[in-house]
C-alpha cells in the first residue's frame, strides 16, 4: 500500500477522514482501522491480516481492521492515527 504523499513524501491523509468517519489506530492491540464508507449493516469477512467490513446489501467495502498493524503498516502512518478515544465518529 503507498500511503505517502509524492510531492512532501509525508504519509497522505486522505485515508483518514473518509465520508466523516475516522480512521484510528489502537496501540494497546496494535490494529488499525480503516473506513472507506458507511452502512447501517456490515458484515465483516476474516482474513489473515485482520478483517474487510462489507456493506450487507451492496457487498461494498465499508471498512477494514489491520491486525499486527505495526508489521503491515509504515510507522509514519500508525503515528498519524488517532486513538480510538480520540476520534470523533469512530465506530470503535
Amino acid at each position: 500500500m503507498d500511503f505517502e504523499d509524492q510531492q512532501t513524501g509525508n504519509p497522505g491523509v486522505f485515508w483518514l477522514v473518509m465520508s466523516g468517519r475516522f480512521a484510528y489506530y489502537d496501540r494497546e492491540a496494535d490494529i488499525a482501522w480503516l473506513p472507506t464508507g458507511s452502512s447501517t449493516d456490515v458484515v465483516s469477512e476474516e482474513v489473515e491480516w485482520g478483517l474487510i467490513d462489507h456493506d450487507a446489501a451492496s457487498d461494498a467495502v465499508v471498512a477494514i481492521e489491520i491486525w499486527s498493524a505495526s508489521e503491515r503498516l509504515p510507522a509514519e502512518v500508525l503515528a498519524s492515527l488517532p486513538d480510538p478515544a480520540g476520534t470523533s465518529g469512530a465506530a470503535a
